[in-house]
Formats: structure tokens, sequence, C-alpha cells
């Protein structure tokens, strides 16, 4: 959870955020000196999105005007809040876009308990040394796919990229055959469909390009 806090503050306008479940404080990156007074505020947060779905509404985010700076709650599920101090003008296209991107990744520490990490047995060495190499390769087509997203998300393409990259990553392994389906997922984000078709098409010629350019090597 602390990483997932730690990357919005990358985004900048952001000064701390937390995840409140209930009456607990999940993760946070505010002061201890300012929890106290975020938890009363994340309450009131809660009770509001009750409120807005008692009257058959389906609003997941509230925006709460402060004398210097501007609190965004987000409802995520089952009682839990995200909450984020930032600046008045901060680009909220760009951090809606970050929160939506790391829905994923919150509701399955949420519901996943925690376990001990499976053992890896030397037998999986090879396959894993394998995925390294390719993962070296690829490494130039994964930063055209970044840098293509981000024309069309802006900064968010960092973090996008890197929770996608890590999902397909977890899912398929690193393979070339696969790429198809990172692309699907990155394009997903983009909220214009003129704008996805458009990088669907140009992430596929700078696959397309990136292939021949290997095979000419």
């Amino acid at each position: 959870m602390e990483k997932i806090l730690k990357d919005f503050g990358r985004l900048g306008g952001i000064h701390h955020s937390c995840l409140m479940r209930a009456d607990e404080m999940m993760a946070s990156t505010f002061p201890e000196t300012l929890e106290e007074n975020l938890m009363g505020a994340c309450r009131v947060v809660y009770q509001m999105f009750m409120a807005v779905e008692g009257m058959g509404c389906s609003h997941r985010e509230i925006f709460i005007e402060l004398e210097e700076s501007l609190l965004i709650g987000y409802y995520i599920a089952d009682e839990t809040i995200l909450a984020l101090l930032t600046d008045k003008d901060v680009n909220l296209a760009l951090i809606n876009t970050s929160v939506r991107s790391s829905l994923a990744r919150i509701k399955k520490q949420l519901t996943s308990p925690d376990v001990e990490p499976p053992v890896v047995h030397a037998a999986t060495a090879p396959n894993t040394e394998n995925q390294r190499r390719v993962e070296v390769e690829l490494t130039g087509l994964m930063g055209n796919l970044q840098e293509g997203l981000a024309e069309h998300i802006g900064p968010a393409a960092e973090i996008v990229f890197d929770d996608a990259y890590a999902d397909w990553k977890a899912t398929h392994g690193v393979k070339r055959s696969k790429i198809a389906e990172l692309i699907k997922a990155l394009a997903f984000e983009i909220e214009d469909k003129a704008d996805r078709s458009r990088y669907l098409q140009a992430a596929v010629q700078t696959v397309r390009a990136f292939n021949a350019q290997t095979v000419r090597s």
C-alpha cells in the first residue's frame, strides 16, 4: 500500500495521501500530527458517499476545498476511502487517471491476505534468466510504448505504464508473443476513443518497426 501512495506523490501537486477502511488507517504518507484530523475528515467523506448512494446515485469522488489546498476523497470499495491532499490548481484529469489505473492494485491488496512468497527452486533459474534477457532486449520498445502513451495521458503515463507492465509480466511473463496484451491494457487507460484508436495503431507500428530492426541486426 505504501508504494501505491508514494507513486501518487510522484505526480506533483499531491502533498499527502492515505487509505482508510472504516476507522482503521491502512496506509498513510501524512505526518502523524495531521492523521487525527484526517481521520475525522475521512469519516465525513465516507458519510457523504453513503448519503449519495442512499439517494440512488453512484458518485465516487468528493472534492473539499480547504483554505490553501484541496482534499479529494475517492470511494474505493468496502468502506475504504482514498484521500489525497493536493494543491488547489492540481491537474485533476491526471490525478483521476492515476487513481483509476491504481484501483486494481488497491483492491487486490485489500482482499488478498498476506502470504509467504513461494519458494523458487533452482530448476526455474534458466527460465528466469531467459526472461531477464528478453526484458533487456525489449527495453527500447517499452520506452517507446510509454512515450506514446504519454502523448495521450501526460505525466501519468509513467505510473500507468509501470502498473500495466507489472500486471502483464506477472500474467504472461516477458514474452514477445504477448506484447499485444500489454498494448491493449495500456490503451484501455486512454478515455477518448479516437485517441485510444490512434495509440493502438501507433503502438502496432512501433512493434513492427522494432521487430524489423531486430531481424536486421
